[in-house]
């Protein structure tokens, strides 16, 4: 349930997102959303959807804004608790990449093993010019995604990578069997058409 409720919540987020992106003209069309701005939006999606189902869970957020790198959300029930960790790739560089992936320890130190965990990673992303930010989207897959064309008319020739994030987590953490998507929310207010040079990538992993 936890699963499907949150597939139903991001989908719903690209939504929220778009809605965002016209708010807050230029900011987010300029560098993207901050961090706790992107996992809050994210949460606030995820607690109403859950809620929708009749079920009542508590939302937190672990530390101060500025504590941590990349902040950490949780939301639970009496059941489950899904950790949620926002990481904005202003760049792509391979530290930012590392930071996202090394934040998971702070989330393993707060595992509560009598409960179901679940990981829940939220990223976005403004393509550049570098080799790093063509990199992006087969370092969060695991591999270059199919559609090259629909990059390539945006002017975007994505590049494949040998160090992945899937790769990264289960060699660190023994994590498989994860849900790794890409969502292009912006839409061109003429045609409609997507935006392919802002990404929201998200990750899900039972834990």
């Amino acid at each position: 349930m936890v699963c499907d409720l949150l597939a139903v919540s991001i989908q719903q987020f690209q939504d929220d997102c778009l809605q965002l992106c016209e708010q807050h003209y230029p900011t987010v069309h300029n560098r993207g959303m901050r961090e706790n701005h992107l996992g809050k939006a994210l949460c606030r999606r995820i607690v109403a959807t859950f809620q929708q189902a009749g079920l009542n869970v508590d939302l937190q957020q672990t530390g101060d804004d500025n504590d941590l790198p990349q902040p950490i959300f949780s939301i639970s029930s009496d059941d489950f608790t899904i950790w949620i960790i926002a990481h904005h790739l202003l760049s792509a560089n391979l530290a930012r990449r590392e930071a996202l992936v090394e934040t998971i320890d702070t989330v393993m130190k707060k595992y509560q093993p009598n409960k179901s965990n679940h990981l829940l990673l939220v990223a976005d992303h403004w393509f550049d010019r570098s080799k790093a930010s063509k990199e992006i989207p087969a370092w969060w897959l695991g591999q270059v995604p199919e559609n090259l064309d629909d990059y390539r008319l945006d002017g975007i020739r994505l590049l494949d990578t040998t160090r992945t994030l899937p790769d990264s987590i289960s060699e660190r953490y023994s994590f498989v069997e994860g849900q790794l998507q890409l969502h292009h929310p912006l839409k061109r207010s003429g045609d409609k058409k997507v935006v392919h040079k802002y990404i929201v990538l998200t990750a899900y992993y039972p834990i």
